[in-house]
């Protein structure tokens, strides 16, 4: 399985990959010097670019200002137009008058046009298909800015189908009126003809560059793949077993990273190289010591075979002679168990005899006490029977008093509607004894309402009566009924007390003989007990030795089994070893 895994892992190893340590470290060294450069060609060309506007500008701007001085020199006066639609300055005409624009055309090499209002009067731009193209017109948010009075300059204006760039400088008369503009144009593809080629300049200087960088940083690179794969040579020897081989002194000698790298690997070899070496000799030491200690576990093991036979018959003998010894030991506990059962039964019964005697007496004087009690109650309810019969009477007075107290109210109330009707025929001088009269009426109308209110409870209270008289005689009636039953209990009574009397003589009779029975019996268990704790003990030696050397037997045999375990394992040692070359 080992060797299989180094096959594979060499396999991988050889497998080149594309995108080796080499060409990152190219890749990494030329992909910013790449970046840089093209922002230097970018912003470069872009610079390059804003400085010849720039000049152009400046060019444009000279030559229009020059041709504005020049008809100011040359000629005193506004710019006017005639009545025949001539441009004058002061009293010369200037219109179709090319030589001084045409002077300038040829010697600058920029397109000059006179601009009045918002028309080419005089230009040497041409059409494509030739002749001057005077005439034409500005556009109007062209001429919206020259009308401000100021110089305007523009790029990428496009004239008579091609680019220019054009400078603008207003013509101004003394009045301050704006009446046109000198226009200076010069074609933009010749300036783009020359920052294409600069910048050609420029791109070819970087490539330059970035060749010479390359190849310096590929000479370098390959400097170090050629260490890293000396090194790797060797730790892929190192890893096939292989801790002999003889490292190169050359690398050893590095004073960089990668030599520190190679070193350490070297360190390595020789650290696995003691390792291997020691544990060879340690499965060596291993195997020998795996021999002898099987020897001697075969050996210990016949011998506590014999012991163990030997044992087991002598537990045998000591284990029957035990368990006869418990059966006797036991049938003798059960013997001794049921007498002492039999005379807690009987101390049992005598106390439970002895306790109902004086339970007997108790009830006794209980019954006599009960009787007296009984009597108590008896003429207890007949007394309340008597005073609830009272309270009826005294009930009845009261309920003819209410009766009457009624009759009152309705005579007090007629009385007072007459006295009302008697003070109405008086007029004012009865107002007063209304008054009263009505006071009156409501007097006996709340003496009637609480009358009856009083009648009513009344009733309650008598019905209330009627049940307690209806109890009282069921109550009676019970008591006489308990009063013969308790008659009856204390004859009986009487009966029992003279059973557990005789009772109580017998049972004393009967726990004198169980109590020599119980001495016999612990005599005969103490002897037994003795004789079945010595064959316990005799069996529990017995069991404890054959257990011991069955436990010893266990070890050896687990030991013997390790043992070999142990040697396999030194001889799987050996040959994993055996792949290391020192």
């Amino acid at each position: 399985m080992k060797k299989t895994e180094n096959k594979k892992t060499k396999v991988k190893g050889n497998k080149k990959p594309f995108f080796t340590i080499s060409k990152k470290i190219l890749a990494l060294s030329l992909l910013p010097m790449i970046i840089v450069c093209a922002l230097v060609a970018t912003v470069g060309a872009k610079a390059l670019e804003t400085g010849i506007e720039k000049q152009i500008e400046q060019s444009l701007q000279i030559v229009g200002v020059s041709v504005d001085e020049t008809y100011t020199n040359l000629y005193e006066g506004d710019y006017t137009r005639d009545k025949g639609g001539k441009v004058r300055k002061g009293g010369t005409s200037i219109s179709g008058e090319t030589q001084l624009i045409d002077g300038l055309q040829e010697k600058t090499g920029f397109q000059v046009s006179f601009l009045y209002g918002n028309m080419r009067l005089i230009t040497t731009l041409t059409k494509p298909e030739g002749g001057r193209i005077n005439g034409t017109a500005l556009e109007d948010d062209v001429y919206a800015q020259i009308q401000t009075g100021e110089a305007l300059f523009l790029t990428d204006c496009n004239i008579s189908e091609v680019d220019y760039y054009v400078y603008y400088q207003p013509l101004i008369n003394s009045d301050g009126s704006v009446i046109g503009a000198i226009e200076v144009a010069t074609p933009m593809q010749n300036v783009k003809d020359t920052i294409s080629m600069q910048v050609k300049d420029i791109i070819l200087i970087a490539v330059a560059c970035v060749l010479v960088a390359a190849t310096l940083v590929s000479v370098l690179s390959r400097s170090m793949v050629k260490t890293m794969k000396k090194t790797k040579h060797f730790l892929g020897r190192i890893v096939n077993g292989e801790l002999d081989a003889e490292p190169d002194e050359k690398q050893c000698r590095k004073k960089d990273e990668l030599g520190d790298v190679y070193r350490i690997s070297v360190k390595l070899q020789k650290t696995l190289r003691s390792i291997v070496t020691e544990i060879k000799d340690s499965a060596d030491d291993l195997t020998a010591s795996s021999n002898k200690l099987i020897k001697m576990a075969q050996d210990t093991q016949e011998s506590v075979n014999d012991v163990y036979h030997a044992v087991g018959e002598i537990s045998d003998g000591a284990r029957n002679q035990a368990n006869e010894t418990t059966d006797a030991n036991e049938n003798v506990v059960r013997i001794g168990e049921q007498i002492e059962y039999i005379s807690e039964e009987v101390k049992s019964l005598t106390d439970y005899a002895g306790r109902m005697a004086e339970a007997e007496k108790a009830s006794e004087e209980i019954m006599k006490e009960l009787n007296g009690s009984n009597e108590s109650t008896k003429e207890s309810v007949l007394r309340v029977a008597e005073q609830i019969t009272d309270m009826n009477g005294a009930i009845q007075n009261i309920t003819k008093a209410v009766s009457m107290i009624q009759d009152i109210a309705d005579e007090t109330d007629l009385l007072s509607l007459n006295a009302s009707i008697e003070a109405a025929r008086a007029g004012e001088a009865g107002r007063g004894f209304a008054v009263v009269a009505e006071q009156i009426s409501k007097l006996a109308d709340q003496s009637k309402r609480s009358a009856t209110e009083i009648e009513q409870i009344i009733q309650n209270i008598m019905e209330s009566s009627g049940r307690m008289v209806e109890i009282m005689g069921e109550v009676e009636a019970n008591m006489n009924h308990q009063q013969s039953k308790l008659e009856e209990t204390g004859v009986k009574t009487a009966a029992v007390a003279d059973g557990v009397e005789n009772s109580l003589q017998h049972i004393d009779g009967i726990r004198e003989k169980m109590d020599v029975l119980g001495q016999s019996g612990s005599a005969i268990r103490d002897v037994v007990e003795g004789l079945s704790a010595i064959s316990e003990q005799n069996a529990a030696s017995a069991d404890s030795t054959m257990q011991a050397a069955h436990g010893m037997s266990d070890t050896m045999t687990e030991l013997m089994n390790s043992s070999e375990n142990l040697l396999a394992l030194a001889d799987k040692l050996e040959k994993v070893l055996d792949v290391f070359k020192v």
